[in-house]
């Protein structure tokens, strides 16, 4: 595999996870759109059922983070065994290799996983325990 097909391989991997980020924020808003103006008058069975629903198309999202994840950090590989073998990398390559980095790598994990726990703490909140104030009630 040669170097450009790694890094077309990376900007690949990087514009998916850009994707299923989007796509995170855009279930949670609509789950806060839906809570404000539906399922804050909803029962407690429906709520349970809808959070179970988000709760799984949330799991289904982190399992395609964790898969491309699991593609950086092998692309990371290629480019170590490229560096071994003794191919220099161009400076694109070497860019990219330091960019993904061990120490930016995980940081930026945990920054990630922090927010994505959050935002689904939050969401069990706001629909079960949020209560929506009296008067200022839109129609």
């Amino acid at each position: 595999m040669s170097e450009f097909e790694v890094l077309s391989l990376l900007a690949a991997v990087r514009a998916d996870q850009a994707a299923t980020i989007a796509q995170i924020v855009s279930l949670h808003l609509a789950m806060v759109a839906g809570i404000f103006f539906f399922l804050h008058r909803a029962g407690l069975p429906m709520k349970i059922g809808v959070f179970l629903l988000y709760s799984l198309g949330y799991a289904l999202f982190l399992g395609l983070i964790w898969q491309s994840s699991l593609q950086v950090v092998a692309i990371r590989a290629e480019l170590i065994a490229r560096m071994d073998a003794g191919q220099d990398l161009t400076r694109l390559g070497y860019a990219a290799f330091q960019e993904i980095g061990p120490s930016f790598v995980n940081w930026v994990s945990i920054v990630a996983n922090l927010s994505f726990v959050l935002l689904w703490f939050g969401t069990l909140y706001f629909l079960f325990f949020w209560k929506r104030p009296s008067g200022g009630e839109l129609s």
